[in-house]
């Protein structure tokens, strides 16, 4: 009966870690993209994505923690120097340092950056204006703001 016990419970923890083929280009592995939200402050960033996990896998991620969930959200953005504010079943906060390059005199430059998956709505918030891509995996040409000083 131990045997069983053990093998089942291997089968629910590779069910957990292995990825999942799925049709979307917005998945990855057990975690399907809804939206991003960059929100660019000076050369910081905070960055919010929301999704949706398999159905069953919710159960595992609060069974066994939320350390895979984590590093999967952190592999979907794709960013350098993140600390994670929030991390739940259904979205994840980060903020992530020197995401721009300062210009001096208030001006900066969000350069191109490249997503684990196709996003299907993205948004990009400066101080001045509001930017919205539907279905990229790269935000291309970069984009330059002015911040207050």
């Amino acid at each position: 009966m131990k045997w069983v016990t053990v093998g089942i419970v291997l089968v629910l923890v590779s069910a957990l870690v292995a990825p999942a083929f799925a049709a979307g280009e917005e998945r990855y592995s057990y975690i399907t993209v809804k939206d991003v939200t960059v929100q660019l402050e000076k050369e910081d960033a905070v960055i919010t994505m929301n999704y949706t996990i398999d159905s069953g896998i919710g159960f595992l991620v609060l069974l066994l923690g939320k350390s895979d969930l984590k590093q999967k959200a952190l592999d979907i953005l794709n960013f350098n120097d993140t600390r994670v504010q929030h991390l739940d079943l259904e979205h994840i906060e980060v903020r992530v340092k020197n995401v721009s390059d300062d210009y001096g005199q208030g001006s900066y430059w969000f350069p191109a950056h490249r997503f684990g998956v196709v996003v299907p709505s993205l948004t990009i918030i400066t101080p001045q204006d509001v930017k919205s891509y539907e279905n990229v995996r790269e935000f291309p040409d970069g984009l330059g703001y002015f911040a207050k000083l």
